[in-house]
């Protein structure tokens, strides 16, 4: 699973709540689509090169930026020295050490959103207010790395028009190390059949196994999910009462809006979409994915902070395991602790319980916690077993096995790293950082 920045629903109302979510069956099959690839000039031999150890410190300057225009957080996934970059059009493969974009891949229908095009000239204190209402306001999920058939992939979906209906998504499947096209699907799924085209998103969320979860939401509602077998392709489920939200295995975890009223937390099967329990809760809530868990805190329950197993849906770890209000959580990819942090600023009644714990991600064990007062910094990043914060004007680096320091260093806190490069979203892109070790 890619790294995993924190996500965080605060429910005060339905739509409020989906604003944040960042995020009949349809047909389709293998299509050619639109591709320009050129082979990456420095990325060695398919398979052979090994990524390199966490980086613990990043180069003070940007060696060159994405042109990603103007977002939050970088819609990129990284695989070795390939940044796989998400558009509202497609997918652009581009190599870490040279800035150079070596694959295109574009659906074979017509995107419903348009690229984004930056305005010449203007860089004043106005514009960059812009750029950052805008960047708010775009809704561009990071791609998902997983495997299809035994090759590393990475695999994105674009919402485009339908031959049969006006909204349809394109799932987009390309080889991650070599960028070649591995797939096109097309999908028109009941969800979006009536629906107009503004604010619709469609991450892919999770995949394992060969299946894959697509949520489908819009900025004021949600529409539903889609589960896709990877290794034919083909929609396999499609799921209108339930927005997934996040997956750990085979385990999916998501929510339901209930005619009552309130939030009704769902298990799911990833392969199927069979509901495996379920949880109601008050509409005054804040749900975020943790790993195998959700966080979950119903500000209308006097239990607090609860992590929730996706797999069974028991609480597994309270206040009495180290968790406060206000923690964001954090698992780096192909690590194996669950880093559960916060920057002091929780309620009232927190404060003196604040810090971090960190988890085992397959026990739940706690295996470190370090109080308010010896935590200091706000995570930024999370890649394998390390943990990147930003403290004062420089960067922090822990070890998210036991909690202690690695190294301190000045300059930038990235968003997201692997062994190659740190990224963090600037003005009208995302600027890349090589490590220095």
């Amino acid at each position: 699973m890619s790294t995993r920045t924190a996500i965080s629903f605060r429910a005060l109302a339905a739509v409020a709540l989906l604003s944040l979510i960042a995020a009949g069956c349809g047909g389709g099959g293998d299509g050619d689509g639109h591709e320009r690839r050129n082979p990456p000039q420095s990325s060695g031999t398919p398979g052979e090169a090994e990524e390199p150890p966490p980086a613990t410190a990043f180069a003070t300057e940007a060696a060159f930026s994405l042109g990603t225009g103007p977002v939050r957080h970088p819609p990129v996934a990284l695989h070795r020295q390939n940044a796989w970059v998400a558009g509202e059009t497609g997918l652009t493969m581009v190599d870490l050490a040279t800035g150079e974009e070596t694959t295109r891949l574009e659906p074979r229908r017509r995107p419903l959103h348009e690229a984004w095009q930056e305005s010449a000239g203007r860089r004043d204190e106005a514009r960059a207010a812009e750029l950052e209402k805008h960047g708010a306001q775009r809704r561009l999920p990071r791609p998902l790395l997983t495997r299809i058939g035994g090759t590393r992939a990475v695999v994105a979906a674009v919402p485009v028009k339908g031959e049969r209906q006006d909204l349809a998504v394109e799932i987009l499947a390309a080889n991650a190390e070599t960028g070649e096209r591995l797939w096109g699907l097309l999908i028109e799924p009941g969800v979006l059949a009536g629906g107009n085209a503004e604010g619709l998103s469609a991450p892919v969320l999770h995949g394992h196994d060969g299946t894959a979860v697509v949520q489908v939401a819009k900025a004021d509602r949600m529409l539903g999910s889609l589960g896709i077998d990877l290794d034919r392709p083909e929609l396999v489920w499609e799921e209108d009462e339930f927005l997934a939200m996040a997956g750990s295995g085979d385990d999916l975890a998501g929510m339901s809006f209930p005619d009552g009223g309130g939030i009704r937390l769902l298990g799911a099967v990833l392969t199927d979409g069979e509901h495996t329990w379920s949880e109601d809760i008050s509409k005054y809530a804040s749900i975020a994915p943790c790993g195998p868990w959700l966080a979950v805190e119903d500000f209308d329950d006097d239990r607090g902070p609860l992590l929730i197993d996706m797999d069974s849906g028991d609480v597994t770890h309270t206040r009495d395991d180290g968790l406060v209000s206000g923690m964001s959580c954090w698992e780096g990819e192909g690590g194996t602790t669950v880093v559960l942090a916060s920057n002091g600023e929780g309620d009232e009644g927190d404060k003196e319980r604040g810090g971090a714990i960190g988890l085992d991600a397959t026990s739940g064990e706690v295996l470190w916690r370090l109080r308010h007062g010896k935590w200091e910094g706000r995570v930024s990043a999370s890649y394998e077993d390390r943990l990147y914060l930003k403290a004062g004007e420089g960067l922090v680096v822990r070890d998210a096995r036991t909690g202690r320091v690695l190294g301190n260093a000045p300059g930038i806190a990235p968003q997201q790293v692997n062994g190659y490069a740190g990224l963090i979203a600037a003005g009208d892109g995302v600027d890349v950082h090589p490590a220095e070790r």
